[in-house]
Order: C-alpha cells, then structure tokens, then sequence
C-alpha cells in the first residue's frame, strides 16, 4: 500500500505517471533491488500496470489498486469518525440544585439557546462515572466542545465552560463542562426536557450518554 500511496499522490490514478525502481526505492528507504521486486509484485497481481517511456518506465493503478485504496480510506474513516464520539456510562444521582441556579441566569441560558438551539430546561441530570470511566472525563476536558462564554451579573463573575452535543437514548442533550466544578466524577446533562421525568429515571439508574465531540 505504501508504493499505491505514493503513486496516487504522484497522479498515478488517473493518469501513467514516470517512475523509476531508483526513485521508488528513495521514497521508500529500501534497496534498488527491493523496489524492484515490489513493483514487480504489484504487476503480477494486476495492482499496477507499467508501459516504456522515453526515459523512463510509465506507472499507473489499475481499478484492483484503486479498489484496495478505497478499502484503506474507509477503514481510516471509521478510525477517525470512532474518534469524534465518545460513550459514557454513569448513574443517576441527585444534585444539590446548582445547576438548576445556573441554568436560570441569562448569561448562560441566551449561550446555550444560541449554541445548542434549544431553550435547556431549569435543571441537569447528573449521572456520576465509575473509576473504569474516568479517562473518558479527561478526554472531555481535553476536548474543545463549544465554548460557553463567562460573564459578569452585578458584582459577581461567572465563569466559562463549554458543553457537547450528546444523545440519551435517541433524545437530544448536551453534556456540560465548567472550567471548574465541585464534582470530579460527575456528568451533567442538560436538554430541552425534563429528562428524569420524559426518560422515567431514578437515582441508581445506569445511563449512557452518547457524546459528540
């Protein structure tokens, strides 16, 4: 695949492209006589056709080649689209009531209607991680999310934060992260709805909550 690289790169999908055993063998750090061996490898499984050049041999992918490429790219889209969603599981608990406070004020709610495009409900579900999971919070931190801005009511500052867009069981949430908080193994979410009450949850209930990142 590596020698398939570097012709598409070259061009050589669509079109012969000049390439020598010599320079093959620079690009790819190994001896004349290696290059030489692979190209003619890829020859005989229909990979690669070559024809003469003027000066130098002419090389292109054949659709076997392609094929195989197309194969490669999806395997590393599915790598990296696995890396855009994170799962976390947590049971429910219940707050002291500081997110249904902060959820009231102005300065956050006009942010997270704007931002998330729905109105949150006056409250968070709080789901709390076991150990097992605590890397997945640390990954959240790390992570850029959408950027909830600080502001100042009166005398006192409120600080930033930022929130993922997530799924509960197929219902749109967000997943809040405040640049501090008391709880180091907690998960709050918020949505549009009630969610203890439209999801039918308890205290001691297992969530998973399906995060966009």
């Amino acid at each position: 695949l590596r020698v398939l690289k570097h012709l598409a790169i070259m061009g050589g999908l669509r079109n012969f492209v000049p390439l020598s055993s010599g320079e093959l063998a620079k690009m790819l750090g190994i001896s004349q006589q290696s290059a030489s061996k692979k190209i003619l490898e890829l020859i005989d499984n229909g990979i690669i056709e070559r024809r003469l050049g003027a000066k130098k041999p002419l090389i292109k992918i054949t659709k076997k080649g392609l094929g195989l490429l197309q194969k490669e790219y999806a395997e590393y889209q599915r790598m990296f689209e696995a890396l855009k969603k994170l799962s976390v599981k947590g049971v429910v608990i219940s707050g002291m009531g500081e997110g249904r406070y902060y959820l009231t004020l102005k300065g956050y709610k006009d942010q997270l209607k704007r931002k998330l495009r729905f109105s949150p409900y006056e409250g968070t579900l709080n789901l709390r991680i076991s150990p097992g999971e605590s890397s997945k919070l640390n990954i959240l931190k790390e992570s850029s999310g959408i950027t909830i801005d600080g502001f100042q009511d009166g005398e006192r500052t409120f600080g930033p934060g930022k929130c993922f867009p997530a799924k509960i069981r197929n219902m749109d949430c967000a997943v809040i992260v405040p640049n501090r908080s008391h709880y180091s193994d907690v998960v709050e979410v918020i949505s549009k709805d009630y969610l203890r009450e439209k999801l039918k949850l308890r205290d001691g209930d297992e969530v998973e909550v399906e995060i966009r990142l």
